[in-house]
């Protein structure tokens, strides 16, 4: 009798555990992409004169994940590399032109927080991100070349939609960052030391479009990046220990365009 009476409460409770499990299991997605940018990188002087000019294509390759919370709100994480060669034109201290090549890349850890459930106007996200760029300067037969390694924190805003047009789910996006903290170090290829000075305050803009079919997990997006960064402040420069003159970095505005394909799981 006893075995009879608690089989029936053991199967509830058992079941009922399993199906507390069910509810606080986590509500996580995530996804891997690639695409195909073309960067555009400008410095100018003080004036507005244009001082060097890079650009050409680079490949993208990225990683993220989501988790929504209880109450409607969400967590992503995501993670990113990209790397190219770009046309390098500029001229010399001495006037003269320079043509060579700028290696470029890019590592990036972004964070999201949606703090509410999606709304009929679409989505509030607070962001940070983290961003390492690299540019590898060639050398050339008279010119020696340089790295420079920009480290920066970026918190920032974002706002998604979503909408039907006839077959196809849009998702468009806009996210508006600024630096909080922003370190540059400079590899002079032993002409110069090396040199670790605090760059520039950067604005950045980022608008997306991302279509997919019904049920598909594959979606494609369109984005364009607009960055612009003021100049650093002057640093000494020195040679074996000895003033060598002063330094800073230039005005830079960078442009991305980027076409990418995703895979959703």
């Amino acid at each position: 009798m006893a075995c009879r009476f608690l089989s029936p409460a053991l199967l509830a409770l058992a079941s009922g555990a399993a199906g507390a499990q069910a509810l606080a299991a986590p509500d996580l997605s995530w996804g891997v992409s690639a695409g195909v940018q073309h960067r555009r990188l400008v410095e100018r002087a003080d004036d507005g004169r244009r001082l060097v000019e890079e650009s050409g294509p680079m490949l993208r390759l990225a990683l993220d994940g989501a988790l929504k919370l209880q109450g409607g709100g969400a967590l992503q994480a995501g993670a990113g590399l990209a790397g190219g060669t770009l046309d390098y034109e500029g001229r010399t201290q001495a006037g003269a032109p320079l043509a060579t090549d700028s290696r470029h890349r890019d590592l990036a850890l972004s964070f999201g927080w949606r703090p509410w459930a999606p709304a009929s106007w679409g989505e509030a996200w607070l962001v940070l991100r983290a961003v390492q760029q690299r540019r590898d300067i060639a050398s050339t037969a008279t010119v020696t070349g340089l790295r420079e390694t920009s480290t920066l924190v970026m918190p920032g805003v974002r706002w998604t939609g979503s909408f039907d047009a006839a077959r196809w789910r849009l998702r468009p996006a806009a996210e508006l960052r600024t630096s909080a903290w922003h370190r540059l170090h400079v590899d002079y290829r032993g002409l110069y030391d090396a040199q670790d000075l605090d760059g520039g305050h950067r604005n950045e803009l980022s608008l997306v479009l991302d279509a997919s079919t019904a049920a598909s997990p594959w979606s494609w997006s369109f984005e364009w990046t607009r960055a612009r960064q003021a100049a650093s402040e002057r640093a000494p420069l020195t040679r074996g220990g000895a003033a060598a003159g002063t330094v800073r970095q230039p005005r830079i505005e960078i442009d991305d365009v980027m076409l990418r394909v995703r895979r959703a799981f």
